[in-house]
């Protein structure tokens, strides 16, 4: 992880946020003390189950976004749709 002075952010912000976007955590120091950190969002797992359901096509209605979703399609029907997301988590 990577300390830096508020100055030298200032300076380097573009800089910094092109290392902070590839993954790397930032700590920006003002008068020698923690103040922030600058680390990459990072999708929800929810949301990247979802995203794996709607690349499956699974997905039968709604954005795509948690509480939205109206259906799942099962395409095993003698199998339960929480069994399908047991089967993912796996």
């Amino acid at each position: 992880m990577e300390k830096i002075g508020v100055k030298q952010l200032r300076d380097n912000l573009s800089r910094i946020i092109k290392k902070v976007e590839k993954g790397a955590v930032v700590r920006v120091l003002r008068h020698g003390k923690d103040v922030v950190e600058l680390r990459p969002i990072t999708k929800s797992a929810e949301q990247e189950f979802l995203n794996r359901l709607r690349d499956r096509d699974l997905l039968g209605g709604g954005t795509g976004k948690i509480g939205s979703i109206k259906t799942v399609k099962n395409l095993k029907p003698e199998l339960p749709v929480s069994d399908l997301v047991i089967q993912d988590r796996r």
